[in-house]
């Protein structure tokens, strides 16, 4: 099944509670090695191998490396997680104990969950979640008569934001909803007319549009009436070396302000996407 975000951006936002029971005590102490890595002059960065910004996520890693005088190592394997982030924490508290220095592209907010594993680093870019169609007519979610229905991405903060707009309004003022776990079959059933709309991560239509020849002619339309959405992405950092985190910080700080992470939004077409906050 294919996920729209990272399994971290599905999981942190919405494990908080979970968060609040030490995920170290449920792993097996033989799967834990504290030990400090010795290897100093590299960054050991991991990725979610299903993510859709996997791409970008990457190049704000190596940008990050590069600002702070280190070599990017990738540490393939971590991912493949299902929606209900079934065994993510566990999985991340081992990673980021063993192996892993950074893991990019979670989700930063107040609800993101913590370990005594990894804390979450300042956002490296806020995205936006899309209204998609393919009727040239319709300029935003309003011109979409309320007799269509709309795709949306299950599990996401777009879909989260759509239901929380329509739980205020009167059934016959808003749209009828179709869950997806799959960006690619949304996209098909947008093209078939099975939805009129679709509500998905900007990078993931990105990448539709990469992908698909019969998407080139898609296009993104205002939200309107209904709120934007959008996700803040940074990294989790070891624990264990509270110096990186701070390092880390400063870099995207700097990579911010000197407008590298906006010319890395630009060359991955995220559209509505801007670095930090």
């Amino acid at each position: 099944m294919r996920k729209f975000l990272t399994a971290a951006m599905l999981v942190l936002s919405s494990l908080a509670a979970q968060a609040q029971n030490n995920p170290l005590s449920e792993v097996p102490p033989e799967e834990i090695d504290n030990r400090v890595r010795l290897a100093g002059d590299t960054l050991h960065v991991c990725f979610d191998l299903a993510s859709v910004g996997r791409a970008f996520d990457q190049d704000v890693a190596q940008a990050i490396a590069d600002a702070l005088f280190l070599k990017m190592e990738v540490l393939e394997g971590f991912g493949g997680f299902p929606l209900s982030g079934g065994g993510f924490m566990t999985e991340l508290t081992i990673a980021m104990t063993e192996s892993c220095d950074l893991l990019m592209g979670v989700s930063v907010s107040p609800y993101s969950a913590t370990s005594q594993a990894f804390s979450i680093s300042r956002p490296y870019a806020t995205v936006p979640f899309v209204l998609v169609v393919a009727n040239k007519d319709w300029q935003k979610l309003g011109d979409i008569p309320k007799t269509e229905r709309l795709g949306t991405a299950i599990a996401s903060i777009g879909e989260m934001n759509y239901i929380t707009w329509a739980r205020q309004q009167p059934k016959e003022e808003r749209w009828v909803r179709l869950p997806y776990a799959d960006y690619d079959l949304m996209t098909t059933r947008l093209l078939d007319g099975t939805i009129a709309g679709m509500i998905l991560w900007q990078p993931a239509f990105a990448k539709v549009q990469r992908e698909r020849e019969d998407a080139k002619d898609l296009r993104i339309i205002a939200n309107d009436p209904i709120p934007p959405a959008a996700t803040r992405v940074g990294a989790a950092v070891a624990s264990k070396n509270s110096f990186l985190r701070s390092q880390i910080d400063q870099a995207i700080e700097a990579l911010v302000a000197d407008g590298t992470i906006d010319k890395l939004i630009e060359k991955h077409g995220y559209i509505g996407a801007h670095a930090g906050e």
